[in-house]
Order: structure tokens, then sequence, then C-alpha cells
């Protein structure tokens, strides 16, 4: 049962809101508290990612909370008190990228991962942040500090094949446990939980992930923030998840680790053993967080989230960012359809899926629609990203540095609103990744993202185009894929070197600039940085393009991440990018001298956002 169904089936008391179905009933008794309104709280936030080879696990993330108990074995939190008619931002933090391989020195120099996994991102609720979890260390012979967990609001684990640290944990407040040492012999540490450390190796052994904790906010008993299990070689025991979501370790040939659960803020496992090809084991992704807020009674006091009541209290759930806002407007919405919120000042209709947006009135609508993003591509050396979807949008800022379009004259009917997938990155065999798929909201249609190629091909066109592939015999620069012209929703694609000797791709375009071209040393290009828009009450950065990967090792430009917003899978080789964001997928890897390759990541699907004044 996936967790959104456990919060809200699990307890037969508990009464759902009609915003599952986007069409809110507001309160009868509208605004009928005080200036001010006490708020319980559970903020956990992303889990870090695993390892590389013999890969140290990722450390959950950070939990507090105010209810039944919080991370670490501290002392439960204070409850909020927040204003009145009030817009405060959530932010669920997303899980870590995975670490790949076995880390090398121009892997170090260019990125500073070197096989190891990185941290998650903090999840936000008013005051209260807690912090990502730990990525789990990365085998790298030259770069000591790479083989230790990292810290975070739960360690992450040593890696194994070294005498290594686990990480530790955010000390203040505290938020979760450090993780566990990995051993000289295969086996690494586990990544700490919020409820214990993460267990230590025992030589060819993997350590367990640390336990998370079990918090009662929704009315029934839900564990979060496990940590994951270390990995180990080939034909030892690796590491159990803690419970809460932490993925377990792998003991497989090239052996991936298994990812954290979405929305428990769980670590993701170490990377397995070693086998024909040196950059193919690699960790699980950490799992994202979740904001949970609580108050009394069951009028409905505040819009954001999905809300349920039980037990005699109104709770709201966050599994992506969005605003709680404590009031409740004169009125009801003006339509139906999506998820809806409220800022204070606009009614707002967020589509995660296709649906339909139907008003009841005329009114005049504010809109961002973004695409779906372009699958990477895989080759025996480098590959393109994927190219970003296109963005579209009449707030704040549109993509490929266009002038913001024009607000929708919108009437009393149904409006058909499709939400792009992404792209399938290439994975049987080598060749091209595949584009994205458009989003339509009424009259306005986004470009699905330009697929990252392969060898001495240029990349797809699209809403903003994917990388160029690598060269190996011609010498010839290869093009990025092309951007939608007209309107422009994106940027070019990053072209690949020219140079047979330097086998990379290029990164994908992004919705605020052009991918990054491949480098010398056979570093891949950057994906090209997304665009902030502020439809939905906070800046949220969209439609990142993917990273190209290198040769030998899966580099990919001077950061370890493609471009901002859906990153674009950038960190490793074969990462999706990050779902409703549009971001490109990341590029397909390099191989160990020839005889090997990697899988190209999957594009994000992409999101449409409809506001208008309250």
């Amino acid at each position: 049962m996936s967790l959104p169904s456990r919060l809200l089936g699990a307890n037969p008391s508990v009464q759902v809101s009609s915003l599952l179905t986007g069409a809110i009933t507001t309160p009868s008794a509208k605004g009928a508290f005080d200036d001010s309104i006490l708020v319980d709280y559970l903020v956990v936030a992303g889990g870090g990612g695993g390892g590389g080879g013999h890969g140290g696990a990722g450390g959950a993330g950070g939990l507090r909370s105010s209810v039944t108990a919080t991370g670490g074995g501290g002392s439960l939190e204070t409850a909020l008190t927040l204003n009145s008619n009030t817009n405060y931002i959530v932010t669920v933090g997303a899980g870590g990228a995975v670490g790949w391989g076995y880390g090398i020195p121009s892997q170090a120099e260019n990125d500073g991962q070197g096989g190891a996994g990185l941290t998650g991102s903090n999840s936000v609720f008013s005051t209260i942040t807690s912090t990502g979890g730990g990525g789990g260390g990365g085998y790298n012979n030259n770069v000591g500090s790479l083989n230790n967990g990292k810290a975070g609001g739960s360690g992450g684990g040593g890696v194994g094949q070294r005498t290594s640290s686990g990480g530790t944990r955010t000390a203040s407040p505290v938020q979760g446990f450090d993780g566990g040492a990995g051993s000289s012999s295969a086996g690494a540490g586990g990544g700490g939980g919020a409820g214990a450390v993460g267990g230590n190796s025992n030589g060819t052994t993997g350590g367990a992930g640390g336990a998370g904790v079990a918090v009662s906010i929704t009315g029934s008993s839900v564990t979060y923030a496990g940590g994951g299990g270390g990995g180990t070689g080939v034909g030892s025991t690796a590491g159990s998840g803690g419970t809460g979501g932490g993925g377990a370790g792998s003991s497989a040939t090239e052996g991936i680790g298994v990812s954290g659960t979405a929305n428990t803020g769980g670590g993701g496992g170490g990377g397995g053993g070693s086998g024909p090809n040196a950059t193919g084991p690699k960790g699980g992704l950490g799992g994202s967080g979740i904001v949970i807020a609580r108050y009394a009674g069951t009028v409905q006091k505040a819009y954001g989230g999905t809300v349920t009541t039980s037990g005699g209290n109104t709770i709201h759930t966050f599994l992506s960012s969005s605003n709680f806002y404590t009031g409740v407007p004169s009125g009801s919405p003006y339509a139906t359809g999506g998820q809806i919120s409220t800022d204070g000042t606009n009614w707002i209709h967020t589509f995660y899926s296709s649906g339909t947006f139907t008003p009841t009135q005329s009114l005049t609508a504010n809109y961002l629609v973004v695409a779906g993003g372009g699958g990477g591509g895989s080759g025996n050396s480098g590959a393109g990203g994927g190219g970003a979807g296109g963005l579209r949008s009449t707030v704040t800022a549109t993509g490929g540095g266009g002038s913001l379009e024009t607000a929708l004259s919108l009437t009393a009917q149904g409006y058909t609103v499709t939400v792009g997938a992404g792209g399938a990155g290439r994975t049987a065999s080598v060749g091209n990744g595949t584009i994205g798929n458009d989003s339509v909201f009424s009259t306005i249609t986004s470009t699905g993202g330009g697929y990252g190629s392969y060898d001495a091909t240029g990349g797809g066109a699209g809403g903003s185009g994917g990388g160029a592939g690598r060269d190996t015999t011609s010498n010839t620069v290869r093009a990025g894929g092309t951007r939608t012209a007209s309107p422009v929703q994106g940027f070019n694609g990053g072209s690949n070197i020219g140079d047979s000797s330097n086998q990379s791709g290029g990164g994908g375009g992004g919705a605020g600039a052009v991918g990054g071209a491949a480098g010398a040393a056979s570093t891949g290009g950057a994906g090209g940085a997304g665009v902030a828009v502020s439809i939905s009450g906070s800046s949220v950065t969209y439609a990142g393009g993917g990273g190209g990967s290198g040769y030998f090792i899966p580099d990919y430009g001077t950061t370890s991440h493609g471009g901002l917003g859906g990153a674009g899978g950038g960190a490793n080789a074969n990462a999706p990018a990050i779902i409703n964001t549009g971001g490109g997928g990341g590029g397909g890897g390099g191989s160990d001298a020839g005889s090997g390759r990697a899988n190209g990541g999957n594009g994000a699907s992409g999101i449409v956002i409809v506001s208008y004044a309250i």
C-alpha cells in the first residue's frame, strides 16, 4: 500500500476533504477562530543517496515533530502559534542523488562526489527546518574524506573496503542519529535513522539502516525516516533498510541499492560489488520528505495540502512543496480541478496529472504550463542529457527568455488539462533517449523536451533541446538540439566537444539557459538552468536540463548536477529527473575502457498550475 493510502486509509475514522477531488467545500464557520492558530507538525527532510561500489548507505532525512516522538531521541518540540490570514511556505525536500561506481581523480576534481551519494534536501514549515539526510560514503583512492559518510539530519554510512566513519547527525536540535562505520573488508556502514544509529559493518556484512520513528499525527501510527542499508561485495550479505522507508543495500555484481521510500525521508541503500565495468554499481536514491500540519477541531481553518479529519483534529498533508494558508477566504473557489490551495490573494489549482479545469463563472486565469522533459541517451562513452520540457507562463518569467504571456479569459465550461509525461532514457542498448510529451491547458501547449543523443549525433529538438552525444571518429562538433521557436519555451542543448579523444556529451537545454557544451578531459556538459516562477505563492524553479555524461566515469560538468529545477538527473548518468518539474533526464553514462555502458535517465513529468484572484 502506498504511503498516501496508508495515511488516508489506515484509520477508518479519517474523514477526507473534497479537496482530494479538487472541489473544496468552504466551512460554514468561515474565519471562526482567533487571531492565531496552534499547529502541531511533523517535518521530515529528504533522505541521503546511497554510495556506489561497496557503498555506504544514505542517512534518513531529519525528523522534527511535536506529536508522539521526534528524531534523535530528543524532547518533543513545541507546537507553532501561527497568525491567521497568513501564507506559510511549505517545502518538501527531495531525496539525495546516488553515488556511482568507484571514484577516481578526475571525478573527484570535477564534481567533488567521487562515488559518494548526495545529501538530501531540507524540508521547511514556517520556522521549522529539518535537515536532509547525509549521503553514503563512496570508494575513492585519492580523496579519503569521500570514503566517509556525510553529515546530515541522520548521517550516511561509511564505504566498504576502506576504514571509514559514519556521518554525524545534526546536533541542534537533534533530528536523527549518526551513520555506521564501514570496514576495510567488503561491508559498508548503514545510514542513521531518526530512531537509531546506523549499523557498523562487521567485516563483509553491510551495516543495517537505523530504525525510523513512529508518529501518530495523522490519527494512525506511521513510521518515517529509516536509514539505508550498507552495500557489500558479491557473495556477502548487504545491510537491510531501517523501518520507516530505508532502502536495502546490494551485494550483487554491479548491484544497485534500493531507493528510500517516497515521502518517508528514508535513506538509499548502498551499491554492490564490482564486475567487468567499474562504473556499474550504484546506490539507491534517497526518499523524498513529507510535511504534516494538524490543529484541533474539525472546522477547516487553513488551506493547503490534502485535508483530512481524525480524532477531533484537522490534518493537512503535504507530499510536495506548496502553501499553508491560515484562514478561510471569503467565498468558495470559482472552479474545480486539480489540488486547490490559496495564498490569501489567489485561488491556485495545481495539476500533477491530467484532469479538467471547470470554472463555475467567467474568470481571468494566469497559468504555468511545463511539458515533460526529454530522456537521456546511452552509449559506450559519453551521451547527451535530455532537454527540459517547454515552459510557458504569465507570472514572473517564461521560458527561453521570452516575454510574459497573456492571461486567459475563460468561461463556465470544462477545459482539458494534459500533464506531459517525461521521455524515457535509453536503457536496453546504446541509442538516443525519447522526447518528452506535451502539456496542454486550454489553447496553451508547451512542447516536450528533446532527447539526449549518443555517438556523433546531434541532440533532439524540443521545448528545450537535448544534448549532443560523443564523437569517437570524425572530430566533428555536433550541435545540441534546437528549442521550439514560436513561442520560445526554453534553450538549445549543448554540443559535444568534437574531439575523438574527449568522448563526452552535452547537457540538455533548460528553460533558463543553454545546455553546457561537453568539456575537456571527457567531462559532460551541465544541464541548462531552469526558470523560477511564483504562481504557486512561492518561488519554485522548473525545467532544468539534464547533465551530459563523460567517458570512463559518470562525470557531469563542473558540478555533480544538471541544471537547476528538475536537476535533470545530472548527478548520475541514469538517474531520473524530479517529477512534476519538467526537468530533462540525465545523460547516459561512460564506460570502463569501452567495455560497458550506462543507462540514460528518464525525463521528468511536467506540471500545470492555474491561478485567479479571490
